[in-house]
This record gives structure tokens, sequence and C-alpha cells, in this order.
């Protein structure tokens, strides 16, 4: 069996091994022309989920899991299914974004976004927006990238010859490997849009280390939590998890 601490060892360890940079310059047509990525996180999101995928493949084959993947909009990014039953999958997914600064160079807090909280998550065995049935899944993982945007990469198409003068349009990359739950924070992650957000921070080390405010409290009060967190904020009964707990009281 698979679990977070192993592989979240794993896929340290095979970084290590491998000693990935994390980057790419832009797309090789068939007509030999590379054609440059920009800065659009989707774009690279993208980039970091293949490069991930080889480090999930190999851990799943080390324990046995198969691999799936999925469209964009469907959940998640990968899905595990044991050899042993189809009820314990694990859901992982891959988050980016990229660092902000103040005008004095100061870096902002940032927050990831993790997800619907008004779809399959109120209904565990619906299928919209979701490879299998929210309930099929016993476990909810997140590999995260961070990063900076390059300033003065140019727009210009290179012909295949000349691929090593095209630049990277990011850097400083850096990583994490944690729990779903230990990183969802108690507010939605990007304007009026209905996504669980990460809690903001400035040190990816609090998201490596899992410093989430559900930390202590389990996924299932997550789940409740994001559940039953109203669509919008005149809708909302609360708005910390004390408050949260105070309403669940309530509701006998």
């Amino acid at each position: 069996m698979l679990d977070f601490p192993t592989f979240r060892d794993r896929f340290d360890a095979i970084v290590v091994e491998l000693s990935p940079s994390w980057k790419a310059v832009g797309f090789l047509a068939p007509d030999d022309k590379l054609y440059p990525l920009g800065t659009d996180s989707k774009v690279l999101s993208t980039i970091f989920e293949a490069m991930s995928a080889p480090i999930i493949q190999q851990i799943a084959d080390e324990f046995r899991y198969t691999v799936e993947g999925a469209p964009q909009t469907i959940y998640p990014d990968f899905t595990l299914t044991p050899a042993y039953g189809a009820a314990q999958r694990i859901a992982i997914d891959i988050k980016t974004t990229y660092r902000s600064y103040s005008k004095n160079g100061r870096l902002q807090p940032f927050r990831y976004t993790l997800g619907s909280y008004t779809s399959f998550l109120r209904s565990p065995t619906a299928t919209k927006n979701i490879k299998y049935p929210y309930a099929d899944y016993a476990e909810h993982w997140v590999v995260g990238f961070l990063y900076t945007r390059a300033k003065g990469v140019p727009a210009k198409v290179y012909h295949r010859s000349e691929a090593a003068k095209a630049l990277c349009p990011y850097q400083d990359v850096e990583y994490f490997v944690q729990e779903k739950h230990k990183i969802a924070g108690l507010a939605p992650g990007s304007g009026n849009t209905a996504n669980i957000g990460s809690f903001p921070t400035n040190d990816i080390r609090d998201l490596r280390e899992g410093r989430g405010p559900f930390a202590q409290y389990g996924k299932e009060i997550c789940n409740e939590y994001w559940r039953n967190y109203g669509r919008t904020a005149s809708e909302r009964e609360y708005n910390s998890i004390e408050e949260f707990l105070n309403w669940k009281k309530k509701q006998g």
C-alpha cells in the first residue's frame, strides 16, 4: 500500500536522482520551428504536469498502482488505482503559481486553487468534472510548483537549430508535495470562482510541512467545512474553523 509519507519521500528521492531543471523553452512544431511558451500559468502548469508524470509513474509501478490522466477540466490530474481495490484510489493534482513582489521587493503571499467546492465534493457519487466518484478516492495529494516570471524574454520563433538560444520564460522553480487538506485554507482561491484556496503564505516551507488550518483537524473536517461552505458571501454561515465548529454543533 502506498501511503503519503512514502510517496513524498520517493518523489523527493527520484527528483534528487534525476536532477530535473524543471525548465522548458517552447513547443517544437513538425516544421522544425520552436514556438515560445510565454508566462501563462495554465500553459506552465501543463509543463510541470508533463515533467511530473514519469516520476509519478515510476512510484506507481513500484507499488503496483495503475496511473490514469484526465483532461484539463477534470479532477484530478492523475488517478492512482491499486491492484487490490478501486475504492482506495489516490488523487494527485499538479498546482502551479508564480511569485509576486511588492514595490519594495518583498515577496507577497501566494495561494493555489485546489478544486471546486460546489460540485463533486457535495455529491460524492457523482461523476461530473471528476475522473471517478469522489467516494472512490481515499487520498488527495498535491504536487505544487512555484516559479518566478523571467523578464525580457522575446516572443520570437526559433528554428530547431537555434533552440539553444531560446530563453526559458520562468526561473527559480521550487516544489512541494503535501496532502490536500493540510494546505487547504479557509477562503476561496480566486475572485468569485467556487474554488478552494490554499492558505496564504510567502514561505513554501509552510506548504511542504502542511501548516494549514485543517492540519490538526483532519481531512474529514476539511471536507465538511468546504462541502457546506456558502456559494456566495450572503449564503455563508462561517468563515473560520471556530465559526464552523459552532455552526456544526447547532446542526445537531
